[in-house]
């Protein structure tokens, strides 16, 4: 028989702070306030990763009903692990002490985990202060920040991984969900507001974990063709950004702890995703179907690239496929200045629009992303130029928000914290 909501918690929000005692307060009036559940439906749970300003004190006086959950060290993405496993809801809301959801996004979260059983991780757009869209690299993967997961489905598959402090382990849940056997949908309704409250951010640590981590994805979860590629390009591409900013041992740190993180990988057994996981993750095949296509049906021999992303092997592998002659790849970054990608050129856009090609193909695939390159290559390539772009959101239901949605969502005047 199916369980009634009614009769037990139905949400549980895990809230990560971390020496952010304003920006805390703020969301849990916001959370208090918005949550459109009877009281005895909903909790939020507190885990402060080892605050020393005050802020387990503040949120007790200000919410005596609120569980805070006290960390001895700064445990990073981790922690949110104490708080899921302390959580009555089956469902939960994993935020930052400085976002939340908005709008319907709560009773439509649960209304579609209700009537989807096989979904473990649902999300949506993550609006910033400035009316843009956060989003990850890849379509299939939400910020942990704005994360709602079916806590059976966590629990099951471990929750967020010991290995990240931080930076990627959205990616690496998912990817466990996604083998596991759980669906992930991106939903455009789930609405989160991401503040962004400035702290003091250590760079080389940042620079590190990113590259780190996503070596660490790539000796964990892909096959070994795939495997190679992307680690080349995902060493390349975190390389360039970090030396770019001047952190050069966290470049050295990265991938001397990244190594030794692929033998152990090696040695205890890898979680290799099958094909048509990597094909939901990556869509290589996808992509070398669409852009077939589109050269026969454009007449398209000769290209450009548009942006070093982190799913770019993908797209240039698509037009190596269709027999195409890459020019260039052009991303503006000047990480990338004089970098060669494969053989070719990384230029500026304003370099490749002057060259004799027949079209663009433009390898981004982040949602948040999409449109605004569209409109930019559009302006600097011309309309006679035809541009491709490579993201099918599958279902029709990972999508980007409608036009409306993201004029409300985006409106420069939308009052801070309201929802």
């Amino acid at each position: 028989m199916k369980k009634s909501w009614r009769q037990s918690t139905r949400l549980s929000y895990v809230v990560l702070t971390h020496n952010r005692r304003e920006a805390l307060l703020q969301t849990l009036r916001v959370l208090t306030d918005h949550t459109p559940l009877p009281a005895e439906q909903w909790e939020a749970i507190v885990v402060d990763n080892a605050s020393t300003d005050g802020a387990a004190d503040a949120v007790r006086r200000a919410f005596p009903n609120i569980n805070v959950l006290l960390r001895p060290r700064n445990e990073g993405s981790p922690a949110r692990n104490i708080g899921a496993r302390c959580a009555r809801g089956e469902v939960v809301i994993f935020l930052d002490d400085d976002s939340y959801p908005c709008g319907d996004t709560v009773r439509q979260c649960l209304d579609y985990f209700d009537a989807h059983y096989r979904v473990g991780t649902v999300g949506g757009p993550v609006y910033l202060p400035d009316g843009s869209e956060d989003a990850a690299a890849l379509p299939i993967v939400m910020p942990a920040c704005a994360l709602c997961v079916r806590r059976e489905a966590f629990m099951a598959v471990g929750g967020f991984c010991s290995d990240f402090f931080r930076q990627a382990e959205e990616y690496d849940l998912i990817f466990r969900m996604l083998e596991a056997g759980w669906d992930v949908r991106r939903l455009p309704g789930l609405i989160f507001r991401h503040e962004k409250v400035a702290t003091s951010r250590n760079s080389e640590l940042i620079y590190q974990m990113d590259l780190q981590n996503n070596l660490v994805l790539s000796a964990r979860f892909l096959p070994r063709q795939l495997r190679s590629a992307y680690r080349h390009d995902w060493l390349q591409r975190y390389t360039a950004l970090a030396r770019h900013a001047g952190c050069e041992d966290a470049v050295r740190n990265a991938i001397a702890n990244a190594r030794q993180a692929a033998i152990h990988e090696a040695h205890n057994g890898r979680l290799t995703l099958d094909a048509a996981l990597v094909e939901v993750i990556f869509q290589l095949a996808h992509q070398q179907r669409c852009v077939a296509q589109w050269a026969e049906q454009n007449h398209i021999r000769r290209v450009v690239i548009a942006d070093y992303t982190k799913n770019l092997y993908a797209t240039w592998r698509a037009c190596r496929l269709a027999g195409l002659e890459i020019a260039a790849v052009c991303d503006n970054h000047p990480a990338y200045s004089a970098m060669q990608y494969r053989g070719i050129d990384i230029v500026t856009e304003a370099r490749a629009s002057r060259w004799p090609v027949d079209g663009v193909v433009l390898s981004n695939i982040n949602p948040a992303r999409i449109n605004q390159r569209l409109a930019q290559l559009r302006h600097r390539f011309g309309e006679s130029v035809p541009i491709l772009h490579l993201w099918d959101p599958p279902g029709g239901e990972h999508h980007v928000s409608t036009p409306q949605q993201e004029q409300h969502w985006r409106n420069d005047q939308y009052p801070r914290l309201a929802v």
